[in-house]
């Protein structure tokens, strides 16, 4: 072989290896994408929820190596028969059309109403489980996390805690044995104090969503 052509060959050669190094080093800088599923906790009943939500606030917590999409759905059920079920809504879609590397839902606080939990709440784990393995199925096999809903400081809209703690988070821990997913405790981790939560007792406010990102980012980032 003369020397020109050694000399192509090992031009080739370095071109190659510098081309296959910056497809690793793009792959690897590609975000993280993380679907936030839930209700209007999630969808943020705050002022500027594009700002303040609890998913805006996870992705600046969490930094650049992360996008957090919000796809809450005020009023939204867990349970497929409920008034106002996830699974019909565009949000659900939303979620699975991000191609997710993770999931976290936070669903069951409407659930408790009594319309919704007194005629269906033997429905609650089935289709909890139901939802996690939808998303765990995906292409991209997200990691999914399921979060215990925040305190109820006081009733509105039918919302009670009397139903959150003894049917939707025993439920949820169930599910969440049952498909091998990791609980995160909002519940526990947002103190139950008026300061943390709107007017109306239910829907925590720009204090309170700042809590949950952070006690959400926290189990996150333990576990990537």
């Amino acid at each position: 072989m003369n020397s020109g052509l050694k000399r192509s060959v090992m031009i080739c050669g370095l071109t190659a290896l510098l081309l296959g190094l910056t497809a690793v080093k793009n792959a690897s800088a590609a975000p993280i994408r993380i679907s936030c599923v839930g209700d209007s906790i999630t969808q943020g009943i705050v002022p500027n929820p594009q700002k303040n939500a609890w998913p805006v606030v996870l992705g600046r917590i969490l930094g650049p190596g992360y996008r957090s999409i919000n796809c809450g759905h005020s009023g939204a059920t867990m349970l497929k028969k409920g008034d106002l079920p996830y699974w019909k809504q565009p949000e659900y879609k939303k979620a699975i059309a991000f191609h997710p590397n993770i999931v976290v839902i936070m669903l069951g606080t409407n659930d408790t109403k009594p319309w919704n939990w007194n005629k269906h709440g033997q429905d609650f784990l089935r289709n909890t489980e139901a939802m996690i393995r939808v998303f765990q199925a995906l292409p991209t096999h997200p990691r999914v996390y399921i979060c215990l809903p925040p305190k109820v400081v006081k009733p509105a809209y039918g919302i009670n805690e009397k139903n959150l703690v003894a049917g939707v988070i025993p439920a949820i821990r169930k599910a969440a044995r049952a498909t091998h997913i990791t609980i995160i405790n909002v519940f526990g981790g947002l103190p139950g104090k008026m300061k943390y939560y709107d007017s109306d007792g239910v829907h925590p406010n720009i204090k309170g969503e700042a809590i949950m990102a952070r006690i959400i980012a926290k189990v996150i980032k333990r576990r990537h």
